[in-house]
């Protein structure tokens, strides 16, 4: 007599807990090359390495909420570091906030530019790569009090929409709200 065949959900639930438990040993064993008597890397290495297994995270957690197949990449540690997201910078700071439904918010600063600013992205597997969703900026042509201005991008305009500038009015000074 055969065995009665694997259910999908039995097939899904024994793959992904080996895969799992695989993924969290290579963690492990990635979390020993910290290890500064055995290794020396440098702080640029560190960043490259999880940096990489950030975006290769989000990007798996949205194919199983999107469904959608992504070209596989090798990791390596080359020189120089490039990402293909062009928002993904060394100088960047950055830091993603995962939505309900599976993606993300991505905030990313711009300090060495003209007009620094600080972006927002929606990482939702869809775009390559996101486009940014809104802005605040500061803007050293504007007057005072109004140098500091929020944006939006939308998709179908070509035109930025600025809702002007953060202060409107210039504060009373001896007011301390």
């Amino acid at each position: 007599m055969r065995p009665p065949k694997e259910t999908k959900d039995e097939k899904f639930r024994r793959l992904a807990e080996a895969r799992v438990n695989k993924i969290l040993h290579l963690f492990r064993l990635l979390g020993n090359l910290s290890w500064t008597a055995n290794y020396s890397y440098t702080r640029d290495q560190v960043k490259q390495i999880f940096t990489t297994l950030q975006l290769e995270l989000v990007k798996t957690k949205v194919r199983f909420l999107q469904d959608q197949e992504k070209v596989k990449k090798v990791f390596s540690l080359g020189e120089p570091y490039e990402v293909d997201d062009p928002a993904v910078k060394e100088d960047n700071p950055a830091f993603m906030i995962p939505l309900p439904d599976g993606t993300y918010l991505r905030a990313v600063g711009f300090p060495g530019f003209d007009y620094p600013c600080i972006n927002i992205y929606w990482d939702n597997g869809i775009n390559e790569p996101t486009e940014p969703l809104c802005f605040a900026e500061f803007n050293p042509e504007k007057d005072g009090n109004q140098k500091v201005c929020i944006g939006v991008y939308r998709a179908e305009e070509e035109d930025t929409v600025y809702y002007g500038p953060y202060f409107t009015v210039e504060r009373n000074t001896d007011e301390q709200h």
